[in-house]
């Protein structure tokens, strides 16, 4: 695997073959050399078919616990191939404001696909068939998509954060008229939107005018930008050039190199690679996928939060769900099924799951013995039950609550430990673990957890774990509170 000194080499030598290849004269006339032009956007444009194709390599940065350090523990090699192809409906705040910015869009993937290898394991992802259809709101960046139809999984919303923006391409052009041989600097809100930055710290990216004629102008680009994407710290490295339609009124092509290094967070690995990217969009006069009428769209109201869930899925416990965004699924093997909830860089909760021993007959579990198992398990930590309750979900699932508060290491603990059974006899154990001060922002995930949990398959009985009293393993892993006291003392 290269080095970051050789991938960044390597980015030189590729943006050198950019800048140099393709900019072939285009008839200029003396009179349009010597006279300013406005490379003016068409803004009546607004349906695109987009197509994106993105190599990328270099180095995946993993640490042995975010929560507790954010230096890499290792560097595993990273290759990726990734496909989309869809059409995009541009769409304002006031429709009738021909001069605002583009704020939202429609979208219809007709493919979106992603083929990496990790440390030479092979990774495939794509968009199902419900979920080709998106809306996408940049009101805040990093841009949110979501589905008016279905859910994404947090893969789909991975595989859907492209590196560069469709919607914010022309924004890289000169706003003042310009000659063949200008230079200007491209505006930092440019690049953040470009580029779907939550900051841009510093800039320095320019563009010069290569090729400018009354049909189009071609333009290439320069610079370094230190930004973050939800409080995590990124550097890129830029080299690209675009081409301009000054007939149409819009941006057809853009080409990229790219170095990026993104730090640890606490939801995901760092980064340090390198990518191209190729980005071809051609207006359109009619739709093929997308409606053939815009759907019914306030961009000016906020966005619906009953449409921002995640699918969450856990094949070992046999599960899915519906959670806030902010979940994500960290864990999901036998003795360590777990997920936490992660706000701009900043761990609020965490959620472990045990799947405990079938009930015999028609037996179920007492709210007294679960009460007694969850205090000889917490121990010196359990102060005081302050919610004890018991409901049946619509799914048919009979789900116990238990709100416990204590301490850790001197730290005020909250604990919401949740025994779901179904009439089959299967249950399963959710504990929430967060600090005292942490329940605004919890928002009452316990109860989206109950109200959309499912049992969607039977793993085997070798997976079921005994009820929490009689857990006598010595494994950390196999004990309902060691994990989440132990992040819940890392997050001090």
């Amino acid at each position: 695997m290269k080095s970051a000194r050789q991938s960044r080499r390597d980015l030189l030598l590729l943006g050198s073959a950019l800048l140099a290849g393709g900019i072939a004269p285009i008839g200029l006339t003396y009179a349009e050399e010597l006279s300013p032009q406005s490379l003016a956007v068409d803004p009546s444009r607004v349906l695109f078919r987009v197509r994106i194709e993105i190599d990328g390599e270099g180095n995946v940065n993993v640490p042995t616990n975010p929560l507790v350090s954010r230096k890499s523990d290792r560097s595993l090699p990273l290759k990726s191939d990734v496909v989309f192809d869809y059409e995009e409906r541009l769409r304002r705040a006031d429709a009738t404001d021909v001069d605002s910015v583009p704020i939202a869009a429609e979208r219809f993937f007709h493919e979106a696909n992603s083929d990496s290898e990790v440390n030479r394991s092979k990774i495939q992802a794509a968009l199902r068939p419900s979920v080709c259809q998106s809306i996408v709101r940049r009101d805040t960046l990093p841009e949110i998509t979501y589905s008016s139809e279905s859910y994404f999984t947090h893969e789909e919303l991975d595989l859907l954060r492209m590196p560069v923006s469709s919607i914010a391409v022309d924004r890289l052009l000169p706003t003042d008229p310009v000659v063949k041989g200008d230079q200007y600097v491209v505006e930092s809100e440019s690049l953040r939107a470009l580029f779907g930055l939550s900051a841009v710290d510093a800039s320095e990216v320019k563009g010069e005018i290569v090729a400018l004629s009354t049909k189009e102008a071609r333009v290439q680009l320069r610079g370094n930008l230190d930004g973050s994407v939800d409080g995590v710290p990124t550097k890129l490295r830029i080299v690209g050039k675009l081409t301009f339609d000054r007939t149409m009124g819009v941006t057809t092509w853009l080409a990229m190199a790219i170095h990026e290094t993104r730090d640890i967070s606490k939801a995901e690995p760092g980064f340090d690679v390198a990518s191209t990217i190729k980005m071809i969009r051609k207006p359109l006069d009619k739709p093929f996928g997308l409606q053939a009428q815009p759907e019914p769209l306030d961009i000016r109201s906020g966005i619906p939060e009953e449409r921002l869930y995640v699918e969450l899925q856990s094949d070992t416990i046999g599960m899915s769900t519906l959670m806030d965004r902010r979940w994500r699924m960290m864990s999901d093997k036998a003795g360590l099924t777990m997920m936490r909830m992660i706000e701009n860089d900043r761990s609020i909760a965490q959620c472990d799951f045990r799947r405990l021993s079938r009930l015999a007959g028609d037996k179920q579990w007492t709210m007294n013995a679960f009460q007694q198992d969850v205090r000889k398990t917490l121990g010196e930590q359990w102060r005081e039950f302050v919610v004890a309750n018991e409901r049946v979900t619509e799914t048919g699932l009979v789900v116990m609550t238990l709100v416990a508060r204590g301490a850790v290491e001197e730290v005020p603990i909250e604990w919401v430990i949740q025994h779901y059974s179904d009439d089959s006899g299967r249950r399963v154990l959710a504990t929430f673990t967060m600090e005292g001060d942490a329940a605004d922002s919890f928002a009452g995930s316990d109860d989206q957890l109950a109200s959309t949990l499912r049992m969607i398959h039977q793993p085997s009985a070798a997976q079921e774990l005994p009820d929490l009293a009689e857990q006598e393993s010595s494994k950390p892993e196999d004990r309902l509170s060691d994990e989440s006291i132990q992040s819940a003392s890392d997050r001090r």
